[in-house]
């Protein structure tokens, strides 16, 4: 199999990243809703009005490309064990890195000025965000 390039790789990516985008949204909605740290509440509602436009955005795409856009699967974190704010910063950071990962390849994959703008955006507001919830989880119960 040959690497997806151009249009192409733009639709998977898309494709993808509209699914990853929205586990990361029903992760935040549920700390926005049990977190008891103003701070990783405040985050959570930072990921879910990012996360929420970008999704419309890629989702303008496909349908541009006449490509097929993903149906939101959404996820329930019913019966969770401990601290919402450790859990939420704890899972987010390497779901973050499989986002920033995608960001990466789509750097040399990539030929719409768009995707790589959206690629630019997710890797240095998801790197920024990596960074805050290890300092965070130095003091989060």
């Amino acid at each position: 199999l040959r690497p997806l390039k151009g249009q192409a790789f733009d639709i998977a990516f898309a494709q993808r990243m509209i699914v990853h985008h929205g586990m990361a949204v029903d992760m935040a909605r549920y700390a926005l809703k049990n977190a008891r740290d103003a701070r990783v509440k405040k985050n959570a509602q930072e990921v879910i009005t990012v996360q929420n436009r970008e999704i419309k955005q890629m989702a303008a795409w496909l349908k541009l490309w006449k490509a097929r856009v993903p149906e939101q699967e959404h996820t329930s974190f019913t019966g969770l064990k401990g601290s919402t704010d450790r859990w939420f910063l704890t899972e987010m950071i390497p779901h973050h890195q499989g986002a920033i990962d995608m960001a990466k390849l789509a750097q040399t994959r990539s030929t719409s000025k768009n995707v790589l703008k959206m690629a630019a955006a997710i890797l240095n507001t998801q790197q920024a965000e990596i960074n805050q919830y290890r300092v965070w989880l130095k003091s989060v119960k």
